[in-house]
């Protein structure tokens, strides 16, 4: 008997006996695989016979089948596919003490991680990283027609503006499945890139410096705006959101023009450490203010912000880090969305190798460094998602400083002994609750949204949610230049420990709405007012506007169009949270909401009455008794 017609014995026997979770069906594997006394095979080795039996019909498809057998679920339960690419080895204005640096990649990054590895074999083509990753999650089962693309490696705005301009254009003709060259002077076809690194590397120097030469930077901005209509109505992967990496002293009216034309909707900004005195000393390059105006400026054109903090950096200790951390959501300066929490690492290749060696660094002892993490993440707000805990480089290049590489799952496990919890967006969203082990007894009901719209029951059918309403929240706090409301519709989950409300253990869907403040009456804020003047000259459509920053309903990710019973996705969430928004927006005094949408996503803001204004979706709204005017 040949392995595919072993596989697929497996796969039929599993589909009879019809395992309703991962835990059952990977046990029904276990069990298949032990009577016919052979070795368990590959998730892929299964996907791909039960994709074979399909095509033949032999058996029907089977959508939760399916998402036990993919590689990684977790890449599309927050309601996206994720998509990285790295940029090509160039300068960094930062002289970071603790940052690698490997000749050939981007500052900061190891050919060992494994994106990192994947561009450099690509020769950091912007095109093929792109194809390949969607290529590689469609064979895994995952749907790519939403994704959301993070393009790191360096600092984005130090990069050549028409290498950042062609960089976005490529990656919109991948996901548009558009023409794989976009200058004459390209080979004919070019399926990848193969022979060795130095050969890879002249080939990728070649192709670009010789786009370079054929075409001006107005000339890829038109043909950028081209891609992006398409990508927005006709292409079958929609880009919803664009993530690029940068330093807040990067950070301009000017810059951030350039960024909402490519369709940037969020920025990864590094700070590391809220404290002038650990920045001076890691050579870290700018101010702690400087951060704070560049959040403001990024703010003020509606971007989302996702926070670098830096735990076991050279002159901190565990309180201090702890402090430091809590300072982040107590000073309107800062309060980001999100936040990535990378404990500092000794690599070879950065200078604090040498400062370990002289015993002039010696990162703190291991247990207080988790320690310190569990506080952090029982201090984080609601409205903050903790993105990443570590970051993804590979033990043995670690010389000194965290090795665990599942962090996160290890201060879970050790959390839940303590009866502790984290309240954080991403411990919360639903995709994550109902794949997480649960005490609670099967024959739990899903929640009803507010009207009776029944919500999905979690992936295994029993356990995740609770029988109750899914109710609508909405939290206030305070920033730099403005008033920020966090609406969520939540309901309690399946946590056996809870928070400080246990309704709102789940969390379904979030927007998140800016009220700009008028800068003239506010004497902390009248010298910035010539610096919002510099993005509305840039970005005049934004003038006197409210902004949503963020709109998101969690869940597994379906196909555009497609629906199902057992997800959250498609439930009319986001159109009602979008309503509320609106209504907030007039009782605040503002006739006019901006979207910072992501390309791919404007159709659905259209059917909710919004249009396309320079970058942004806009609706005016009909006027209303403002808040101001009914306190008087």
């Amino acid at each position: 008997m040949t392995n595919k017609e072993n596989f697929e014995n497996i796969i039929l026997e599993i589909i009879k006996r019809n395992p309703s979770s991962k835990a059952e069906f990977d046990d029904t594997r276990r069990k298949v695989c032990g009577k016919l006394k052979t070795t368990q095979p590959s998730n892929r080795d299964l996907l791909q016979s039960y994709q074979n039996l399909v095509k033949k019909k032999r058996v029907k498809a089977d959508k939760q089948l399916e998402f036990f057998m993919r590689k990684a679920g977790i890449r599309t339960l927050s309601g996206v596919a994720i998509v990285t690419s790295l940029t090509k080895p160039y300068a960094c204005p930062g002289k970071c003490i603790y940052c690698p640096s490997e000749a050939r990649m981007p500052k900061s990054y190891l050919s060992s991680e494994p994106a990192a590895a994947r561009a450099l074999g690509l020769a950091f083509d912007p095109y093929e990283q792109m194809t390949k990753r969607i290529d590689m999650l469609k064979k895994s089962s995952h749907p790519t027609d939403k994704i959301e693309y993070i393009i790191k490696g360096g600092s984005w705005n130090f990069y050549p503006l028409k290498y950042q301009y062609w960089f976005i254009l490529r990656s919109f003709q991948a996901a548009n499945g558009r023409r794989r060259h976009c200058h004459p002077e390209r080979p004919a076809e070019r399926q990848g890139v193969e022979g060795s690194l130095s050969e890879a590397q002249k080939r990728d120097s070649s192709i670009t410096d010789s786009f370079h030469s054929s075409s001006t930077r107005n000339d890829i901005v038109k043909e950028l705006q081209k891609e992006q209509s398409y990508n927005d109505k006709k292409a079958r992967h929609k880009i919803i959101g664009l993530i690029l990496e940068t330093r807040p002293d990067l950070i301009t009216p000017e810059s951030i023009y350039h960024m909402r034309q490519m369709g940037c909707t969020r920025i990864e900004l590094g700070l590391q450490a809220p404290d002038d005195k650990i920045l001076k000393l890691t050579k870290r390059g700018h101010t702690v203010q400087q951060f704070k105006d560049a959040m403001f400026l990024l703010r003020q054109a509606g971007f989302k912000v996702d926070l670098h903090f830096m735990p076991d950096l050279p002159g901190t200790t565990p309180k201090h880090d702890v402090e430091m951390y809590k300072m982040l959501f107590s000073d309107p300066g800062f309060k980001p969305d999100m936040v990535k929490i990378y404990p500092c690492t000794v690599i070879k290749s950065a200078p604090l190798y040498k400062w370990l060696k002289t015993k002039k660094y010696k990162p703190y002892p291991e247990k207080k460094l988790f320690e310190a993490i569990i506080e952090m993440k029982t201090a984080t707000p609601r409205y903050c998602r903790i993105s990443r805990l570590i970051r993804d480089i590979p033990t043995p290049d670690i010389e000194a400083g965290n090795m665990i590489t599942n962090l996160r799952e290890y201060l879970a496990t050790e959390m839940k002994k303590r009866g502790l919890s984290c309240e954080c967006l991403r411990c919360r969203e639903v995709g994550h609750q109902a794949n997480t082990p649960s005490d609670l007894p099967a024959g739990r009901q899903a929640p009803t949204l507010l009207g009776g719209e029944r919500l999905p029951p979690s992936k295994g059918g029993t356990r995740g949610v609770l029988s109750t309403k899914v109710k609508l929240f909405i939290d206030k706090y305070e920033t730099i230049g403005g008033t920020e409301y966090f609406l969520s519709f939540c309901a309690r989950g399946a946590s056996a420990l809870g928070g400080e409300d246990k309704k709102r253990e789940v969390v379904f869907a979030f927007l998140r709405l800016r009220i700009p403040k008028e800068l003239s009456t506010s004497p902390l804020l009248y010298k910035e007012r010539d610096r919002v003047r510099s993005i509305t000259d840039k970005l005049p459509e934004i003038k006197n506007s409210a902004f949503i920053r963020e709109l998101h309903t969690y869940g597994q990710l379906l196909n555009i169009g497609t629906h199902s019973k057992k997800d959250s996705q498609h439930k009319g969430m986001g159109k009602k949270l979008v309503q509320e928004a609106e209504k907030i927006t007039k009782q605040n005094g503002f006739e006019k909401l901006a979207v910072i949408s992501g390309v791919g996503v404007r159709g659905y803001y259209r059917k909710l009455g919004y249009r396309k204004n320079g970058t942004y979706m806009i609706k005016t709204l009909q006027k209303t008794v403002s808040l101001r005017e009914t306190k008087r």
